[in-house]
């Protein structure tokens, strides 16, 4: 697993746990591997409710907004992704790998609070505080890579969606569920969040921008996108 990771400062590899070929050293606290090298902002109220966001936030949540279960959402995109080596980025609580078989599962995350409650709960997953727009992996060296319900929420959708592709082998898949301007009820999210929403052809811009073969189906305010890297 140490082979897959990539020093987030210079893309070095790691030599030992956590060092670079460059000396530079990261920590792991309570089983989390901290390479987050500078603040990134998070959304107070996901950090508010992160205890109750697997069993009640997310759940009614997603009901109300796309009319699909939440663990539907999850089990149709853990099946698409499902393969040897596997990262979910904005993983929060992990409940991504309850639907996912991987023999290297990642789950990368900037909320300490969140990875907490992922390891407690999957402990099997390595989890990784990091920057989705500077991912710490090696060049394709990933299987099948899920981002739900996070790239509306970045500052730049096509950086992360350049990085994905950056770190996903020839033959891999990818999978993310975006808010995207499909209806009222997206457009009251994206006010409420202060988030700036797009129309679905925006997004499939930029998959098929970095090479991607991409399908789509609506789910009420949400969009699910599946890609392919040829």
């Amino acid at each position: 697993m140490i082979d897959i990771l990539r020093c987030p400062i210079d893309g070095s590899k790691f030599v030992e746990k956590w060092i670079c070929e460059r000396g530079h050293k990261f920590s792991e606290t309570e089983g989390i591997l901290d390479l987050l090298t500078e603040e990134v902002k998070t959304e107070k109220i996901l950090d508010i409710v992160a205890p109750l966001y697997e069993p009640f936030y997310a759940p009614i949540g997603m009901y109300i907004t796309s009319g699909k279960s939440y663990s539907y959402i999850m089990e149709k995109a853990g099946k698409i992704i499902s393969a040897s080596s596997v990262l979910d980025i904005g993983t929060g609580t992990g409940k991504i790998f309850d639907y996912v078989k991987c023999d290297v599962c990642i789950g990368l995350d900037i909320s300490f609070k969140y990875l907490k409650i992922l390891k407690k709960k999957r402990p099997k997953v390595l989890a990784i505080r990091g920057n989705a727009l500077k991912l710490p992996i090696a060049d394709e060296s990933i299987d099948g890579v899920s981002a739900m319900f996070v790239l509306h929420m970045l500052p730049s959708p096509l950086v992360a969606v350049r990085e994905i592709n950056r770190v996903l082998k020839h033959g891999g898949r990818c999978v993310s569920t975006i808010l995207t301007k499909n209806n009222l009820v997206s457009n009251f999210l994206s006010k409420i969040w202060k988030l700036k929403i797009y129309p679905i052809g925006y997004y499939l811009k930029l998959f098929e921008e970095v090479g991607f073969k991409t399908s789509y189906e609506k789910m009420g305010a949400w969009t699910f996108f599946t890609c392919a890297k040829p």
